[in-house]
């Protein structure tokens, strides 16, 4: 096995900045945390790649937008990061849950009630572990975050180690191969369990589905949605978005069914992907400053 460099875990997805997230979670206190993390966002300034991904969705996002207001409107989508980042590791080290309210609790709780199991897709808005931890809280039902690994394999291990603690609560499945996991979901979701996937980024070895966000072509995962055609379950929207310190929304879209119509799958698979979206737009169109997507999502603008 190749040493790695010692300077690499101070790269941008380096384990460094997570061990230090802990000691500040733990260490530094609740009054200081706000100016901390005020000077934390200004991150930004040195990381140029992100920043003009940033950017250059906000171009999408808001049509006519000048590079000027986009510009501090990209600090605006680093400082709420900052802080769902910093939320979920003081629950994942202190056990500090958030104040949550719901929107369309309504279509959470058929969710919860429905024989067999479901997937819920959301997209990298809010805290996607807060979400998962407050499912943990409240369900009866297992549920499994499938998440990428991380580049950085340093940060990779560090990661799964802490996730190794909620076992009770909620399972991770690390997207590695797509056929091994696929299987898995399959068998989970078949025995009433609810796999959470997120559904507006797609990476290295899984399949796409090409589409269009904001009048620009994109690339979603094809997987959540042949998973529900062959598992036989409906799909719900689920977006975690930030409403203040320590406090989330829980909003719960009208649930997608993906049913096969005829002999062309295919297509029958794009009318569930035209529903999710149209929801995606409408919830980064409301929320855009807390849509964490640091690359350009449509490669006519990268």
């Amino acid at each position: 096995m190749t040493r790695r460099a010692w300077w690499q875990r101070f790269l941008v997805k380096g384990v460094f900045w997570r061990q230090l997230l802990r000691w500040a979670v733990l260490n530094i206190p609740p009054w200081l945390e706000p100016i901390v993390i005020a000077w934390w966002a200004s991150f930004f300034l040195l990381w140029g790649p992100g920043r003009r991904g940033v950017m250059t969705n906000l171009t999408a996002i808001k049509p006519g937008s000048s590079s000027f207001a986009n510009f501090f409107r990209t600090y605006r989508v680093f400082w709420n990061y900052a802080w769902t980042i910093t939320d979920n590791a003081r629950y994942r080290e202190l056990q500090s849950l958030p104040d949550w309210e719901f929107d369309g609790f309504e279509n959470f709780e058929h969710m919860e009630n429905r024989e067999g199991g479901s997937i819920i897709l959301t997209a990298h808005m809010g805290s996607y572990d807060l979400g998962a931890q407050l499912f943990g809280e409240t369900s009866q039902r297992k549920i499994i975050m499938v998440r990428a690994p991380e580049v950085d394999p340093d940060t990779r291990a560090y990661e799964q180690s802490l996730h190794a603690r909620d076992v009770e609560r909620y399972r991770i499945a690390f997207n590695e191969s797509a056929s091994e996991i696929a299987l898995d979901l399959l068998e989970s979701v078949r025995n009433g369990e609810v796999a959470a996937i997120q559904g507006d980024r797609v990476t290295p070895g899984i399949s796409p589905y090409a589409t269009t966000l904001f009048g620009r072509p994109m690339l979603l995962p094809a997987g959540p949605f042949a998973l529900a055609m062959t598992a036989r379950v409906p799909i719900y929207p689920v977006f975690v978005v930030r409403r203040g310190r320590r406090r989330y929304r829980l909003v719960a879209r009208t649930p997608i069914e993906v049913v096969r119509r005829g002999r062309n799958r295919d297509e029958d698979i794009g009318i569930a992907v035209a529903q999710w979206t149209e929801q995606l737009e409408s919830v980064i169109s409301e929320w855009w400053f807390q849509w964490f997507t640091f690359e350009p999502y449509s490669e006519e603008a990268a």
